[in-house]
């Protein structure tokens, strides 16, 4: 998941080439980064506090919501917090009972109509009570106490909402319920930040499986026909101290693999394997006695016996690759009693060996954002990964959200850009190391969809240098959305009509490259290879659920020798 500002340019698809495919002829498509998890599935309220709103300065809500006022940004936060109700969205056990059964399913989490419909209710509600909160307060005070008080926060955030005065209605005056619902569907239907992120919010009420849908629709509204989808899990509890009760990860793993046979039953559409998350510091923990799950344990589990693909790696929550270090949050090492730089790294280590055993590849957060504390977003900078790339030359890792040019690597601070950025740092390994499996994936590449001219121009311009240095094949980078994640932004209706534009258009990429980015290299990567141990493994979940492996996408050895020229 990155995040980045929010704003539209409208952008058109364009061919390089006579025999180009123009957008709206079906071109196939691998999305190999996104995410289906609901809010019954994430740590929410320190996730959106620590990560998103907070402690993470590019992505305060101030910026992000153009709410200049912090009592109002506050109270926004706390009207996501109520509408991100892990009771408000279906839980892992509620959705594998409806798929199993077809019954008693949760009508508000069935289409994004329903669940919108129910946050604009809850939102008037929430107004109401923020109104009778109001009340409380001005009727504690002196008639003189009440003219000359300042706005309270509640007060503040109703004016905002409603766009009344509040403080100057007198406090028996209520308001109403038809005032609150207004005032809600206006918020709703409003086409800046506050209104998208509310319409995105209310989408983390629905079932896994219809956000999966939505995301096929989507595709398909555009053009293109999804082939398959890897969503990932996350497990982020350990580091921001908030444990996911309501669908813990092992429930989670149940339902997406219900969802994998449900997808593979169909005779047509895409099919979907999930990553994984791992978290090493969860293993710590485990290996100290700290806690019940083994993170290693779960992924093994999930490769070997639930149909998932590969594992979920998120740096930024406090990790590197490798050669771990503090600072680490407080509560942490005391909690473990210890600093686990070499215990992180030995879980970690352990991971690694079990994905080259099970033939499974991993998708790490490769952007300098998210960080749950101090500079944590710089761990994951790619040259953690180089001496994990040198152990484990079989190893398969795609480092997400390529093509920002803008995070200077690791010993690189003084460097210019993009020479010292983290691309850089990643392409100069792909460039001596061609036919090893380490890629990086376009996922949640919103500057396309921000960018103005000059910046456009200036990315592009990066772009093709990068391939043309680095992997002139264009061999190592794949397409990803970052689906749910990227739902928020404005222009991401046309996401991937604006991708291809920009590399069809700005970059002057061939029919046979932005097949490649889309389809061809995460065939090569995932693995979907004929004969390959990862897709055997895929094949024996297929046949002991008595599914028709015909349905998984396969890559031939011989499209492998032409993509690698062997």
């Amino acid at each position: 998941m990155k995040q980045t500002s929010l704003s539209v340019v409208a952008l058109a698809a364009g061919c390089t080439s006579e025999d180009s495919t123009e957008p709206g002829q079906g071109l196939p498509i691998i999305d190999a980064h996104c995410h289906v998890f609901n809010a019954s599935d994430l740590p929410t309220t320190r996730f959106l506090r620590q990560v998103v709103f907070e402690d993470y300065p590019k992505q305060s809500a101030t910026r992000i919501l153009a709410v200049r006022d912090p009592d109002v940004t506050d109270e926004f936060i706390q009207l996501i917090l109520r509408l991100l109700g892990a009771n408000n969205a279906p839980s892992a056990d509620q959705e594998i009972a409806y798929l199993a059964t077809g019954r008693n399913g949760l009508p508000t989490a069935q289409s994004a109509e329903s669940a919108r419909a129910a946050a604009i209710e809850d939102t008037a509600q929430h107004l109401l009570f923020l109104d009778r909160r109001r009340r409380r307060a001005a009727t504690m005070g002196g008639p003189s106490e009440l003219s000359n008080r300042s706005p309270l926060p509640e007060e503040k955030f109703l004016n905002y909402m409603v766009g009344q005065p509040m403080m100057t209605l007198r406090a028996e005056e209520p308001l109403s319920t038809a005032q609150a619902r207004a005032a809600s569907q206006r918020a709703f239907n409003r086409q800046d930040a506050v209104g998208r992120y509310l319409n995105w919010f209310s989408l983390f009420r629905l079932y896994r499986h219809v956000l999966a849908e939505r995301l096929i629709s989507d595709t398909e509204r555009q053009g293109f026909r999804p082939v398959m989808l890897t969503p990932a899990l996350v497990d982020y509890d350990e580091w921001l101290y908030e444990d996911v009760d309501v669908s813990p990860l092992t429930r989670q793993m149940v339902v997406m693999d219900r969802i994998s046979q449900r997808m593979a039953k169909t005779k047509t559409g895409p099919v979907l394997h999930a990553y994984m998350g791992f978290d090493p510091l969860r293993e710590v923990a485990y290996r100290a006695g700290k806690s019940s799950v083994s993170s290693l344990t779960t992924v093994r589990t999930a490769l070997a016996e639930h149909g998932f693909i590969g594992a979920k790696l998120y740096p930024p929550m406090g990790f590197r690759a490798s050669g771990n270090e503090p600072p680490y949050p407080k509560r942490t090492a005391k909690a473990l009693g210890f600093e686990p730089s070499k215990q992180l790294d030995a879980a970690l280590h352990d991971l690694y060996h079990l994905c080259v055993e099970l033939d499974a590849p991993i998708l790490a957060h490769g952007y300098a954002s998210n960080g749950s504390g101090p500079d944590y977003a710089k761990r994951g900078d790619p040259a953690y990964w180089i001496p994990i790339f040198e152990q484990f030359p079989t190893l398969r890792v795609c480092l997400a959200h390529f093509g920002g040019f803008d995070a200077r690597s690791a010993g690189r601070e003084g460097m210019p850009l993009p020479e010292g950025s983290w691309e850089w740092r990643l392409g100069e390994f792909i460039k001596s190391h061609p036919r090893q499996n380490v890629v990086a994936d376009i996922s949640y590449f919103s500057e396309i969809l921000t960018a103005k001219a000059d910046a456009r121009k200036s990315l592009a311009t990066s772009f093709k240098r990068w391939l043309t240095e680095f992997d002139s094949g264009c061999d190592h980078i794949l397409f990803g959305s970052d689906w749910i994640m990227l739902g928020k932004e404005a222009g991401y209706d046309h996401y991937i009509e604006s991708i291809n534009a920009f590399l069809r258009t700005d970059c002057n990429l061939s029919d046979d490259a932005c097949d490649k980015i889309f389809r061809r290299n995460a065939m090569r990567f995932l693995p979907l290879e004929r004969g390959s141990q990862g897709r055997n493994r895929l094949v024996a979940y297929y046949r002991k659920n008595g599914l028709d492996d015909s349905r998984l996408p396969s890559a031939s050895t011989r499209l492998l020798a032409d993509l690698f020229g062997r």
